[in-house]
């Protein structure tokens, strides 16, 4: 959980670390709960819109404070025309994947609003693929990625199993191997519906007697 920790105060400057951290301390004392999360945020590699797909795993402490795992890729085809060393003109697409701890804190909640502070790392990698005369896939490039995305968001619930959110951030990249030619540092956006399937699934449940 330190790791956790260690993230969440690098990106939590506008709040007092030493109030953050007594928060965090009270809400972790509470039993964990399981979390799992989909979401689909808004980005742009070269000032073009793209769609970031992901999915967590982890546990809530209190409602509030949240740490886990999770796993995102580049859900929008992004492809550009390159003349490459012997073959010519190719249309090249770019991939990207990488896992993600992540720690998520609610700094405000008050009645139907919540305002939240998710921090991810990602590890992973990119790289260019083309098709060869044969159709058959071929990789151009390839390199290992270290991602930084800190954010902010808020959730207004206006029903017991519905809500609508919206979220901003940043994503920063360093490429650690060829150089893709492909500007991933870039601002990263939310905003949607929000099913609350945790509180559905509890009423739903059976009652123990």
């Amino acid at each position: 959980m330190r790791v956790f920790l260690s993230i969440l105060l690098v990106a939590a400057s506008t709040v007092g670390k030493g109030q953050l951290l007594d928060s965090i301390a009270l809400f972790a004392a509470e039993p964990p709960k399981l979390v799992v999360k989909l979401d689909i945020r808004g980005s742009f590699v070269n000032n073009r819109n793209v769609r970031i797909m992901g999915a967590k795993v982890g546990l809530e402490h209190g409602r509030r404070f949240q740490y886990g795992l999770g796993y995102s890729f580049l859900y929008t085809p992004v492809e550009r025309v390159r003349d490459l060393p012997g073959i010519g003109a190719t249309s090249l697409r770019l991939r990207v994947g990488y896992i993600s701890p992540y720690v998520d804190y609610a700094f405000y909640q008050r009645g139907p609003w919540e305002v939240r502070l998710p921090v991810q790392f990602g590890i992973g990698g990119a790289s260019t693929i083309y098709r060869d005369a044969t159709g058959r896939k071929q990789r151009y490039q390839r390199t290992g990625l270290l991602i930084y995305e800190p954010a902010m968001t808020v959730q207004y619930r206006f029903l017991k199993y519905l809500g609508v959110g919206a979220g901003w951030g940043f994503r920063l990249v360093l490429q650690t191997g060829d150089k893709l030619g492909e500007n991933l540092n870039a601002p990263i956006y939310t905003f949607g519906l929000r099913v609350f399937f945790g509180d559905l699934w509890k009423d739903l449940r059976p009652s123990e007697e």
